[in-house]
């Protein structure tokens, strides 16, 4: 019998064929890396998963899911982590990788202690970009780096460092910006005032001019960088704000009416306020610590800063408890290091939060760190970009 001219029994073996595909579901996707641990950190609800499974597949996250559901075979490495908790890779919006110690020694250290991303917020030469794509290639070992170049300041200012301090007008600052850019640079870094006892002693200084800092901040911004300033005295910080400066990268001696301009327009502030105090009971450092008090009272964005390289690199977490004995939740400190920073340095596409898609970049670490931020300490997992670079012990 034959319909159409279709032999029967080719449609009897294809009726069978379709019924089988049915049947059978095609095998899971393999993952390269399977990381299993009680429970899971959501940076932004502040809320633990139950026992969790994060999948990873090269250098990005493909899945978090309850471990019921995981199957070990679908998995080319499973790391079982027992009770440690997993959160996102941290990140320090602050460093100096070249102080302190050599570059590699400074990123090893910060990548150890589980920041997967640092920011370099300023060097006396460029040699430093080159390093930091070694680094970000993985040829050298450490955490995704973004980098400023060299330092934007006036000649004899607080970043004359070497004499690379600049004279002249506004077309000598935006050539400072230009030649960084054209190096490779992801952010610009500008110095308006001094350090804290100088700045608390002369509150309205700056030491730029407001029409050099505007086209120091529109050359960068035309190039789609952002802008950071050190500035710490009350001057600074309003002139920061009003040329359109992304975010301070120290705290700064702000008042209330200061901080809430800055918080709606959209502003950010990283404190650092153990490397600028560091156990100094001073006039100006007892200031700070209030000035830092009255921005997080306005819901100032706080964004994850060491000054790495004056804080020893790899003692983030001597800030963070600096922070939560200024007033900060550790859930508020835990997120200035993930999705504020992300989002602060323009990378809040790839990095800050534990999604599918986004770079495998994470930690863990046992106890909790929302109960207590001294958690940190003990990391015992780091993968940074798909690649386990702390292994936790067998």
């Amino acid at each position: 019998m034959t319909i159409r001219s279709v032999p029967f029994l080719a449609l009897i073996t294809a009726a069978v064929a379709c019924s089988a595909g049915r049947a059978a579901p095609p095998p899971a996707q393999r993952t390269d890396l399977a990381i299993r641990a009680a429970r899971v950190l959501d940076v932004r609800s502040g809320q633990y998963s139950g026992a969790s499974v994060v999948l990873v597949s090269g250098t990005r996250i493909t899945s978090v899911i309850p471990a019921s559901r995981f199957d070990a075979s679908s998995a080319s490495r499973v790391v079982d982590l027992g009770d440690m908790a997993i959160l996102p890779g941290l990140i320090d919006a602050h460093v100096h990788l070249a102080i302190g110690g050599t570059v590699r020694a400074n990123a090893l250290a910060d990548l150890r202690a589980g920041f997967t991303t640092v920011a370099d917020q300023g060097a006396v030469t460029n040699r430093l970009l080159v390093l930091r794509d070694s680094i970000n290639a993985g040829h050298t070992e450490g955490p995704r780096v973004l980098a400023a170049g060299i330092w934007v300041g006036t000649k004899g200012g607080v970043c004359e460092f070497t004499g690379i301090g600049i004279a002249g007008g506004a077309d000598a600052f935006v050539e400072r910006v230009r030649q960084n850019i054209g190096a490779g640079a992801n952010l610009t870094k500008v110095c308006l005032s001094s350090w804290p006892a100088a700045s608390y002693a002369a509150p309205d200084s700056v030491e730029i001019p407001m029409s050099v800092l505007r086209a120091i901040v529109d050359a960068s911004h035309a190039a789609h960088r952002p802008v950071t300033a050190h500035a710490i005295s009350r001057g600074a910080a309003r002139a920061a704000l009003d040329a359109g400066v992304d975010g301070l990268v120290h705290a700064a001696y702000v008042d209330s009416a200061l901080a809430a301009a800055m918080r709606a327009k959209g502003m950010w502030m990283s404190p650092t306020i153990a490397s600028l105090t560091a156990g100094d009971t001073s006039a100006a450092s007892r200031a700070l610590i209030e000035a830092l008090k009255t921005a997080h009272a306005a819901h100032l964005t706080m964004v994850f800063g060491t000054d790495g390289g004056v804080l020893p690199h790899g003692r983030g977490v001597d800030e963070m408890e600096a922070l939560v004995a200024a007033g900060l939740s550790p859930l508020e400190v835990v997120q200035a290091a993930t999705i504020n920073a992300a989002r602060a340095l323009a990378i809040d596409d790839s990095v800050g939060r534990l999604d599918a898609g986004m770079s495998a970049d994470f930690v863990a670490v046992r106890g909790d760190p929302l109960h207590d931020v001294a958690a940190l300490r003990n990391v015992g997992l780091v993968v940074s970009r798909g690649r386990i670079a702390v292994a936790p012990p067998q």
